[in-house]
């Protein structure tokens, strides 16, 4: 082969030279719209949640936090994934607010991952709070995040006396506002009259409801007229 023709193979070589690939940048799957908080017997209680992340540098070290707050460290695996197991959504007292995620890589700042969502408080509250049986209030309720409606269950001596539908497609959080009977049943017995506010169509005790629930206890008396 002459000089000439050695000269254009390697000029032809060149064309098919293949760039290194770039690494993806970071990336938090995304979160449910909403978790739920509550202010139990036992103390607060947050709902917890569970993602991979992917896109960091293989077995490098990534910080967690939510919000402005550090919560720890993980290690990425050898794909660069990183798995983030029951985190808990952050307590809130009333109402619901935004929260973010981030992870960040360790010595590498510019890697870094953020998603959010929003935390919200569980809980019903009845306005008037004094009021005949058969007025009509409003409950107004929050946290019940399931994709169905909100039910009343009314519970008197143990026993379940009517079943009241409160909301069919709950707001943001699972917020709803009814305008029902305070006790909707005809000369309801005096004394202590628990109302079960959760996700089930069908009563089921808190042992075995399967959705989060709120308790409120209506005392019904006599009162000279």
């Amino acid at each position: 082969m002459s000089p000439r023709q050695l000269a254009l193979a390697g000029a032809l070589l060149i064309p098919f030279a293949v760039p290194a690939a770039a690494q993806a940048a970071p990336v938090i799957p995304p979160l449910k719209p909403c978790y739920v908080t509550a202010q139990t017997a036992s103390g607060p209680q947050s709902e917890q949640f569970t993602f991979t992340a992917t896109g960091f540098t293989p077995n490098s070290v990534v910080d967690v936090s939510i919000d402005d707050g550090l919560l720890g460290s993980l290690q990425a695996d050898a794909a660069g994934n990183v798995l983030v197991e029951n985190l808990p959504a952050p307590f809130i007292r009333s109402g619901f607010s935004d929260f973010t995620v981030t992870l960040t890589e360790q010595g590498n700042p510019a890697n870094t991952a953020s998603a959010t969502a929003k935390t919200s408080a569980l809980g019903v509250s009845v306005k008037p709070r004094e009021a005949r049986p058969s007025s009509t209030i409003r409950f107004k309720g929050l946290g019940f995040t399931q994709n169905k409606g909100v039910w009343a269950h009314y519970l008197y001596k143990g026993k379940l006396r009517k079943t009241v539908k409160m909301a069919s497609d709950p707001g943001t959080c699972g917020s709803f506002t009814a305008h029902r009977r305070q006790i909707p049943v005809s000369n309801p017995g005096t004394g202590r009259w628990t109302i079960q506010f959760d996700q089930s169509k069908k009563y089921r005790s808190p042992a075995n409801v399967r959705s989060v629930f709120v308790r409120l206890v209506i005392v019904v008396s006599l009162r000279p007229a």
